[in-house]
Order: C-alpha cells, then structure tokens, then sequence
C-alpha cells in the first residue's frame, strides 16, 4: 500500500485539497502541517465518492431533487384519502407539471444518460403525456368540480409514480443528479475535458472522468519517473515532457498551443503531473457554491486549519438550518465562520487571510486584515440586522450584508451606500427593502470601521443614538410638508461635504421652529467622517423611529457595544 502526499501551494491548488480531503472524508487522510497524506487505494472508485459528495452536499439545489421531491406531497394527500387536497394543492401540482416535470424531463442532459438507467424507458414520452389536470369552465367553483378534479389527480398521480420511480432508483439518482452537478457546480472550476468537453463520446460520465483524471493518476504513480529534467511546475516531482497542463482551470488555464504569447519566451513551462491535475480536479469541492458565486479561505498556516476553516464555511452555507439557501450568502458564511471563536481560540489576530470569491464567471481576490477582522467581531450584531435587506435598482438586486462586506474587505467606507439607500427611502422609492434603521445599523458599522482606521475616535455608539432622537424630536415638531424639502436639501449637503449649507439648513429650521440648536452640531465641524457620521445620524432620526428608549440619553460610553 503506497502513501502519496500532497503539500500545499498556490489557492487553486489548496482549494483542491480542501475539495479532496471533503470527498474522501478527513478520517481517511492524515494532515500534518503543509501536507495531506493518504493512501493510493483511496483512487480506486473515487469516481463514486466525486459524484456523491456533490449529489449529497447540494441535494436540494438540484432539479432532480425537485422532481423526486414531490413524492412527499403526493404521499401526504393520498394518506387522508385528499381530504385536504384543495385549491392551492391544484395550483402546486399543476405548476409541478408544467414548469418541472415536463420541462426537465426533456432537457439534453437528462436524455443524453437515460440509457444508463433503463434502456426499455421513454420518459421523453411520459413528459409529453402529463397534461395539467382541474381546468375550470367560466362561473365553476373548486368545490362545485371537487369530486371529478380528486379522479383526474389521482390519474395523474399514477403517471408521476412512474416518473418519480424512474428518476429517484439508484441509477437513476447516480445518473440524473450527476448531470445536475456537473452544470450547477463542477463547471464553476473546470471545462474543456472529460464530461464537460463537447466532443466526448463517453455516455457515462462515471467512466468519463476515470478516464481523464483517476487512471492517469494511478498510471505515474505506479511508474518510474523519466526526464527528470522536466518537473512538475506545482509538486516540482519529475514528469513526462508536455504531459499536462492547466488549460481546463477557468480563469486560470489557457490553451498552451494557441496562447503561446502567454508564457516567458512563448515556451510553455507550466506543466503539471497526473497526480496534481487529479487534485486541481477536486477544486469544485474545495469551494462553496450558492447562487452562481463561490467562496475559499486561503488560511493556509497549516493544513488543518486551512480545512477546518472552510468546514465552517460550507456548514454556514449549505447545512445551517436557520437559513434556507434563498437567503444563503458566501459573505454572512465567511464572516460568521472568522468570527465565531467561542470555542476555537484560534490563530485569526497573527496573520492576514487570503479569501477567493467566484463571482460572475470570475474569481477575485482579498486580503482579510487584522483590522478588517476586528471590524466585523465589534459590527457582528449590526451585520446580522442586515441579512435580508436590500433594494433593486434596474435589474440588479442589491444586498445589504453583501455589499456592506465587500465594501469593508475592499477597506472603504460606507458614506456613499448610505446616501444612497437614505434617499431611496425617504424618496418612497419601489422595490426598496428595509427601514431607517437598518440604515442606522450602517452607520453604526462605518463608524466602526472609521475609528479602526483612527480616522474617528470621538463619537460613540450612544452619542450616536442621542443624535439620532434629537432628529426624532425635530421630526415630531417639524411640519410634514415641509419634510421631503428638508430632506433634499440636507442630503445633499451632506453628498457634497458643503459643512456651511449643512448648518445654514439646520439653524433655520431650529429657528422656524423656535426651538435651541442641540449641541451635538459642534462636533461636525471636527472632521469630515465625523461631519457626515453625525448628519446621516441626525437624518435617521428625522426620517425613522427611535426603538431603544433604554439607551443611555446623556450619549452613552465608548466601551458600549
């Protein structure tokens, strides 16, 4: 029984044994320090364990899970006889008809492998033969036609019996499921080879990537080493002259015989052995996928550390049972995983942390500093409040937490996301999703992240809610009609940074009213952050409630929390 070992590299490949290490299972590996360790047996039918491990980790993600899972509703009406079996139940089942069952059952991938399953089954044809059931005539009523839609559903139930059978036995899910995962998550960090390249004439897409990666693999590793002259550019372990190269790797590879412009002097010296291009394979498996984008921790102190750490990312994302994957996000995964350290003392204060997102078609890269770490524990609270806000603008759907996240690792602040989600609101803009106060906890994160940049000291969170209910106070005294003027033309002195028209607007308005200037006006004249920190505070007062009437009113301490 031979051991290989594996040392860690550059982030594509780490993020492959982070992949390879989550598929064969940590118990079957031994990890010490830079290196996985692990016996050659563990190729043999790894092709079974590569597709189970995707099938299993983004189960209901996959349209196969959608069709199969319909077996449960259909289950649960037949036990009390359809008693319960109404309107909207006909809604679900007619929409599961038309927009899952028909529609995936005829999709190339699923025909291309039907074969494998049963050679004898068209289920092509069984899709064409499901027709909506329950269609009412003008002034009929669900109860008056109750009695003959039961028969239809149950005649239709039948058909999907069949369907659901089909796609939920073992070849079945073996086949139809790999499909699924081959396009919603392996094609995020590979294409070109094996199953994924056009031209194969492999059916079988088990078979397919043996053939290409596995068996190549065992072949060098069963061989003595020639030319020891050519070395593997990642492991540096001696290789064959132009074996293989990096070109399947999206966003990374290219294809050495046409992009010779690419490499120093137009000679390809990046080549990689079998074993390697086996583990870049397993990329897909080293990254969290949800929603087309992905997520890699780079924290490669140690090999442990390096997995444990997307351990968390991927329980976060995929297996939290307080989120559905409607509302999953790399950024929340990312952040709650460097910032639960209950009970893991971990290593986070000593060194920056490399972090790759996959987004739109394109990796990009981050440093997580010290003091960007530091940010998210003291915001932890005002990040969670964010979670499920947002605004669309156009066809873009923008996301609180998301863009809060990725403005704060890009290291700016949040001045100009505040402005702009402070004047679709007060605005009564559409498609906006959250209230002042989420605004509110915005400002409370961006004064975080000034101070921890030293470019704010002064102001404490409780200072802050003091402002914001002096702007509650003027807003219950301020007439309504008057307020979207006010509004205007305070927001925009704010945009422009104009201190001068900022107090012009305010000391004529306290004098309308005729009431005393708070003091807290003075301590806009200090700085710029702390300008626009105190007048988007005072705004969020005049346009939203104050909800902590507890909160110290003498302007709290700046140990608060």
């Amino acid at each position: 029984m031979r051991e290989i070992e594996c040392r860690a590299s550059d982030w594509l490949f780490n993020a492959g044994l982070v992949g390879f290490v989550n598929i064969v299972g940590k118990e079957n590996v031994r990890m010490e320090g830079q290196s996985v360790f692990f016996d050659a047996d563990l190729l043999d039918s790894f092709e079974d364990k590569y597709f189970a491990y995707f099938i299993e980790e983004y189960e209901k993600t996959l349209s196969w899970y959608k069709i199969v899972s319909f077996k449960k509703e259909m289950d649960r009406y037949r036990k009390d006889d359809f008693a319960s079996f109404d309107e909207k139940a006909l809604e679900e089942l007619n929409n599961y008809i038309a927009n899952v069952a028909k529609y995936y059952l005829k999709s190339a991938s699923y025909v291309s492998v039907y074969p494998l399953i049963d050679a004898t089954a068209d289920p092509v044809e069984w899709g064409k033969n499901l027709v909506k059931v329950g269609a009412l005539k003008k002034k009929e009523t669900f109860d008056e036609k109750r009695a003959d839609i039961i028969q239809e559903v149950k005649q239709v139930y039948l058909k999907l019996d069949q369907i659901i059978a089909f796609c939920n036995s073992e070849k079945g899910e073996r086949y139809l499921a790999a499909k699924n995962v081959i396009y919603t998550v392996i094609k995020n960090a590979w294409n070109g080879v094996s199953f994924l390249n056009p031209q194969t004439k492999e059916k079988d897409t088990y078979v397919d990537y043996r053939g290409t990666f596995i068996a190549p693999a065992q072949e060098y590793l069963e061989i003595d080493k020639i030319n020891p002259d050519y070395k593997c550019s990642t492991c540096n372990n001696p290789i064959k002259k132009e074996k293989y190269n990096l070109s399947f790797l999206n966003q990374v590879g290219f294809d050495v015989a046409k992009k010779s412009s690419h490499v120093w002097n137009f000679y390809n010296d990046i080549e990689i052995c079998a074993v390697c291009k086996f583990i870049y394979s397993c990329v897909p498996a080293g990254f969290t996928y949800v929603h087309n984008n992905g997520i890699f921790i780079n924290d490669s102190v140690s090999i442990d550390t390096l997995h444990a750490v997307n351990e968390k990312i991927r329980s976060a994302i995929l297996h939290d049972p307080a989120q559905t994957l409607t509302h999953a996000s790399p950024y929340r995964a990312l952040v709650e995983a460097i910032t639960n350290q209950v009970e893991d003392k971990r290593h986070y204060e000593l060194a920056d942390i490399q972090v790759i997102r996959y987004e739109n078609e394109t990796y990009r890269f981050n440093i997580l500093s010290k003091r960007a770490l530091n940010i998210f524990r003291e915001s932890k609270n005002a990040l969670k409040a964010l979670q499920r806000c947002g605004f669309k603008e156009g066809n873009v759907n923008v996301n609180f937490y998301q863009e809060t996240v990725r403005r704060l690792m890009n290291n700016e602040n949040l001045f100009t996301f505040i402005h702009k989600a402070m004047y679709l609101k007060v605005t009564n803009a559409s498609n906006t999703y959250y209230h002042m106060g989420h605004i509110g906890s915005l400002l409370e994160i961006n004064t975080n992240f000034l101070k921890e940049i030293e470019a704010m000291t002064e102001i404490s969170k409780g200072r802050i809610w003091h402002i914001n209910k002096c702007g509650n106070e003027f807003k219950k005294a301020y007439p309504d009609h008057k307020r979207s003027g006010f509004n205007y033309k305070v927001l925009n002195a704010l945009k422009t940074n104009n201190r001068d028209a900022f107090m012009d607007i305010i000391l004529n308005s306290y004098s309308y009213l005729g009431k005393t200037v708070p003091d807290f006006l003075l301590e806009s004249f200090t700085s710029d952050e702390t300008f626009k920190t105190v007048g988007y505070a005072f705004m969020v007062g005049v346009n939203g409630a104050i909800e902590q009437e507890d909160k110290d009113k003498d302007g709290g301490n700046d140990n608060e929390k």
